[in-house]
């Protein structure tokens, strides 16, 4: 006999959910581009943000010029878990879960009206939050003629066959923050304009008979050019495609293309302004992963090793929609997981970019060390009787360091560090130590503070190589600067861990 379970409905709160869904972590930008997402999907060539001019009407408006819908597929994709969007998801599609409209919508503002135009009709509905908290249902504001006409600039779709206006309003959080709506969204105007710049630079950048127009209050959005493609001394390295099996066990292909940007001596005003700015040409190298041409995100090497050769390296990936499930893109698609399988085949893409041609940028010659047993903190490196000086960023204690940063910090410690390096006092220090006056003693407090680094940096040890016992880990430790000075506390931190 089969065993059949009792079955119950037990469905969220309205007001619970509705509330808890807007704390997604989405920024203004991010959740006006994935409202721009949508438009791209229904294949819009035009998009118009409506940012408000006023402190008497304030609202935001998105509007395309795409295939609109019907009242019916709009009712639809007003729901949270869009049913027809999952059902006939198309491989060019930028939404995710058939939630982006709403959870976006609704991270910035209490209010969300929606009009579309499709075969001459226009509909629209309201999600506002108030008549969810008041009714405690799923209600959803089913708009007449003269409702729909209230609509803030839904004039809009009069000029377009078809198309779809999407327009927030009471932006609470924003309020609460900031004391006052309107200056707050007017700031964050041109924050806007230079992420969609980016996020959406390669349909802004095609071809004029497939070129995307993005319009802020009708100033024209010019794309960014992270990679400086059009630049004489930009080097394009060698493509590479990698197969890669979907969660249905079909092979899609993941392109690599590698690029080594210009040093910034040979960047005009312009190509700093293209590239994202002077401060993101210093910290945003590494990989850009796109999902069907969209930027997701940028600036990461997800953890890859980072050296002299990758300072100007950016490495364009294009993944496909579906993948999304392989790479765990997140609802807002600004985030990405780098599946283990291909992890070391992109890392191998981004060593073969580093080839011959940019080796100037790579210290020559070789580190000289007192002994070659241990670790120093220090590289000292001859080339051709001369010596430079610099951190090494393999040792133990930097990767202790390196473990607890997140991808922005390291990129921001790179160029501290580089700096440290180049600022090193050598006469002072020559002067001073002629003198004998540099205190080099390990008075008790500096021993108690190496223990500790030591018992810090043990697990880190063990993380990275997890073969070692823990008798092994703590040999590993001491054999690197400053522990390998100390050898008799040796006993110690293995008696403390």
């Amino acid at each position: 006999m089969t065993y059949k379970p009792n079955l119950t409905k037990n469905e969220p709160a309205a007001h619970e959910l509705s509330n808890s869904m807007r704390c997604m972590g989405y920024s203004l930008e991010s959740a006006i581009a994935d409202i721009v997402d949508n438009s791209i999907t229904a294949k819009a060539t035009e998009i118009e943000i409506k940012f408000p001019v006023s402190p008497d009407d304030v609202c935001i408006a998105i509007c395309d010029n795409g295939n609109g819908m019907t009242k019916e597929e709009l009712f639809d994709a007003m729901k949270y878990g869009s049913t027809l969007k999952g059902k006939q998801r198309s491989e060019d599609d930028l939404g995710r879960f058939g939630m982006g409209l709403k959870s976006a919508s609704h991270s910035q503002c209490r209010r969300l009206s929606v009009a579309s135009k499709k075969n001459g009709n226009i509909s629209a509905y309201v999600w506002d939050l108030d008549v969810i908290d008041e009714k405690h249902e799923w209600l959803m504001i089913d708009c007449s003629e003269n409702d729909i006409a209230k609509i803030p600039f839904v004039d809009y779709l009069n000029q377009v066959k078809s198309g779809t206006v999407v327009v927030w309003q009471d932006f609470d959080f924003i309020r609460k923050e900031a004391g006052e709506e309107y200056s707050e969204i007017v700031r964050q105007q041109n924050d806007v304009a230079d992420y969609l710049s980016l996020i959406f630079h390669r349909y802004l950048s095609k071809d004029k008979k497939d070129r995307l127009s993005i319009k802020i209050n009708n100033f024209q959005l010019e794309p960014l050019d992270p990679f400086l493609e059009n630049h004489p001394k930009t080097s394009v390295k060698k493509s590479i495609s990698i197969p890669v099996k979907d969660s249905g066990g079909i092979e899609r292909m993941i392109s690599i293309q590698p690029y080594i940007l210009p040093f910034q001596k040979d960047l005009t005003k312009e190509d700093e302004k293209k590239s994202g700015g002077v401060e993101n040409y210093r910290t945003k190298q590494g990989f850009y992963i796109y999902r069907n041409e969209r930027l997701i995100i940028w600036g990461t090497w997800f953890n890859r090793h980072r050296d002299e050769l990758t300072k100007y390296a950016r490495i364009k990936v294009d993944i496909p929609n579906t993948l999304d499930d392989v790479w765990g893109i997140d609802i807002k698609k600004q985030n990405a997981k780098i599946p283990a399988s291909i992890r070391q085949r992109l890392t191998r893409a981004v060593d073969e970019a580093m080839d011959a041609s940019i080796k100037k940028q790579q210290y020559r010659g070789r580190i000289a060390k007192v002994d070659e047993n241990l670790e120093y903190i220090w590289n000292r490196t001859e080339n051709r009787g001369q010596y430079t000086y610099s951190i090494n960023r393999e040792s133990k204690i930097f990767k202790l360091l390196e473990s607890h940063l997140d991808e922005d910090a390291k990129s921001y410690l790179d160029i501290v560090l580089a700096e440290i390096e180049k600022n090193i006092p050598f006469h002072q220090i020559y002067l001073d130590k002629s003198k004998n006056v540099i205190d080099e003693t390990d008075n008790d407090e500096r021993i108690v503070e190496i223990v500790n680094n030591a018992r810090m940096m043990l697990p880190v040890i063990m993380k990275l190589n997890a073969s070692l016992s823990k008798e092994q880990a703590v040999e590993n430790i001491f054999k690197s600067e400053p522990f390998c000075k100390h050898l008799e506390l040796k006993q110690k931190i293995l008696e403390m861990c």
